[in-house]
């Protein structure tokens, strides 16, 4: 049997800098130089130092030779919106343009709006740089008012790209650990400076009397997420992590559709399921309840519940939570759902 061929490399590839280095400057002084030729302007120069900044990125060829960046940036201009995240100075050299390269550099800069909470990406192009626009344009990027410092130049063109909120919910039985852990995504996320907030579920349906067709108030839930998401999104909060059991198939439908927006779609929803062994559950549920009715109904449910989520597998990823610090099983849970 022959072996499969090894497939070529591509033909770029895309690294993260936490700021711009000799050989990103040296593209972004090529970029000022191109860019003064079509406007005109030869002594050109563009901002290239962002104290904002979420990352640089620089594409390296098959040679390793840097030939485009680009850097994102979380604004400081009043005038857009919470939540927006602003791409600057992209640029591919001309030996290396037509290979995807600048394609690559703006996924790059997406993904990082993404993981970072963002809920729209901002940029500014001009009318003298066809290709870029025709770029943004493939991309999904819409004309939006021009702000800034480019609020009445008409050779500006600014726009903007429209993202889904993320949501992640942390499903699992009565002591897994699903509030706990949600919690503790929320801390990580608001450690590493992303746009983000933490739902504790159960909150938002303890109400009596409940329904008979609906004891969990699964209802009620989705109506009061439905009715906050505006304003989480309107906060420009773009990463939900939320504590709920999730028993139903259709509950992740449910999820992406009380987070979606007309602009965006619906939410990217993950659900990542923690467990722990039934004596660490019992231990745990004996710690938290009090005596009689509640810690006699958690111990049979924490069962029962286990069981019928272990046949449903509704889950993305699986994540243990005995004997394991919270912040670690948190960054399990964001490893797990590839985030």
């Amino acid at each position: 049997m022959n072996a499969s061929p090894t497939p070529p490399p591509a033909p770029v590839t895309v690294h993260r800098l936490d700021a711009p280095d000799d050989e990103v400057r040296r593209l972004w002084r090529d970029q000022e130089r191109d860019l003064g030729r079509r406007y005109g302007d030869p002594t050109l120069t563009l901002e290239d130092d962002f104290p904002t900044g979420v990352g640089v990125w620089v594409a390296r060829n098959r040679d390793h030779m840097a030939v485009g960046a680009i850097a994102a940036r979380w604004p400081t201009r009043h005038e857009l919106l919470p939540g927006d995240m602003e791409l600057k100075r992209l640029w591919v050299s001309e030996s290396a343009r037509g290979v995807g390269a600048a394609k690559a550099l703006m996924r790059a800069g997406e993904a990082a709006a993404r993981r970072a909470g963002a809920t729209r990406l901002v940029l500014e192009t001009g009318h003298q740089q066809p290709e870029a626009i025709g770029l943004y344009q493939q991309l999904g990027y819409h004309r939006m008012d021009n702000y800034g410092d480019w609020a009445d130049d008409p050779q500006t063109v600014c726009m903007a790209l429209d993202l889904a909120t993320r949501v992640l919910v942390v499903n699992g039985t009565m002591g897994a650990g699903k509030t706990t852990t949600a919690a503790a995504v929320h801390d990580l996320w608001r450690e590493r400076g992303a746009r983000s907030a933490f739902i504790d579920a159960d909150s938002l349906c303890q109400a009596s009397p409940a329904p008979a067709d609906d004891p969990f108030r699964q209802r009620l839930l989705f109506d009061a997420l439905s009715g906050a998401a505006p304003a989480y999104r309107h906060h420009g909060i773009g990463l939900i992590v939320v504590a709920r059991v999730v028993e139903d198939p259709a509950d992740r439908e449910r999820y992406a559709s009380a987070f979606g927006t007309a602009d965006a779609g619906p939410a990217s929803v993950v659900i990542v399921r923690v467990t722990a062994s039934e004596a660490e559950r019992m231990g745990r549920l004996a710690a938290r309840e009090p005596e009689g009715y509640w810690r006699d109904f958690a111990h049979a449910r924490t069962v029962e519940l286990e069981a019928s989520l272990d046949a449903l597998a509704l889950d993305d990823a699986v994540v243990r939570t005995d004997d394991a610090d919270r912040l670690a099983v948190a960054a399990e849970v964001l490893d797990a759902a590839a985030w």
